[in-house]
């Protein structure tokens, strides 16, 4: 805008008596570029005494508002106030300046003026041999395969430990078919004699020692008897013996009653009576065990025969 223009544009902005008017002026270098700044002046005018709010601009778009000072002077009955505003752009090209908006408050009457609509043209710093330089592209997104390759290393850990765990039990499995377990009572005497009861007792770890001797005797009874010994309750181990014609029930019951004494309450046996205990459990497999074939009559006697003719025959030099 010329200074003419903006002369024409403050004479016509004169108010009538009791209005408000507002004048627009820009003032810029002649070649503005990016960055520089320029400055918007706005010449309001009110009758004495007025309230005025703003200037509120509609956008700023790409400029940025650098500062705004103002100053009044009075015309007669008028206020006259010049708001300079500088601003600056960060984008080349035809730019307009957007409209900003004033409200005046005389009495119980407002006005709301809005300045004019002004444009200016920003030039690029770049040299024009680099004009044709494109602005960065976008960030463009990228599938995230985190979730998914844990999800299948999660699934792939799990498809292995249970391959490993069947595995295993097949292992297992084939040893004990290698390898034939002993006999029910075999087993129990064999954990009888490598109980470490006496180091137990003297510690005072006396549940713990009637716990692993009570177990020792329910799998005895579960292999040797079959019925699930070491699932049950004392009433129905004691049930049990008494369907299958177990013997030895009457010491039986009178171990399973001070074994649930030790058990479920606080009170420690005399080391004597734990050493019968062991002594107890070791006399009813014994007692409980199958008993072995006895030879049949007159195989001693062939057995001897057999021998002595063969001892003859090899001091006769025979055959």
């Amino acid at each position: 805008m010329t200074l003419a223009s903006s002369a024409l544009a403050l004479l016509l902005s004169v108010p009538p008596t009791g209005h408000a008017s507002v004048a627009t002026r820009l003032v810029a270098p002649a070649r503005l570029t990016v960055g520089d700044p320029f400055e918007v002046s706005f010449v309001l005018r009110a009758r004495r005494p007025s309230l005025v709010t703003g200037p509120l601009p509609d956008s700023l778009g790409p400029l940025v508002i650098v500062d705004e000072r103002r100053s009044t002077k009075r015309r007669g009955d008028d206020d006259e106030t010049t708001y300079r505003v500088r601003a600056a752009c960060f984008r080349p090209g035809r730019l307009f300046v957007p409209r900003f908006t004033f409200l005046v408050t005389a009495g119980a009457r407002t006005d709301t003026l809005r300045t004019d609509t002004l444009s200016v043209t920003v030039a690029s710093v770049l040299p024009a041999s680099l004009e044709d330089i494109h602005p960065l592209k976008p960030a463009e997104d990228f599938p995230n395969w985190a979730p998914w390759l844990l999800a299948a290393a999660a699934v792939l850990l799990a498809a292995l430990a249970w391959w490993g765990r069947r595995l295993l039990r097949r292992l297992r499995a084939a040893g004990e078919l290698e390898t034939p377990a002993l006999p029910p009572w075999e087993e129990a005497l064999a954990s009888l004699d490598g109980l470490p009861w006496r180091e137990w007792l003297a510690e005072g770890q006396a549940k713990r020692f009637y716990y692993a001797l009570s177990e020792i005797l329910k799998r005895y009874m579960e292999r040797r008897f079959e019925f699930a010994a070491v699932e049950q309750t004392t009433t129905e181990i004691l049930a049990s013996m008494r369907a299958g014609r177990v013997p030895m029930r009457d010491e039986m019951t009178r171990f399973f009653a001070r074994y649930d004494l030790v058990k479920y309450g606080k009170w420690v046996p005399p080391v004597e009576e734990s050493e019968q205990a062991i002594a107890q459990v070791r006399e009813f497999v014994m007692q409980t065990r199958p008993a072995e074939p006895s030879p049949a009559p007159g195989a001693p006697a062939l057995a001897t025969a057999g021998a002595a003719a063969t001892a003859a025959r090899a001091n006769a030099g025979g055959p």
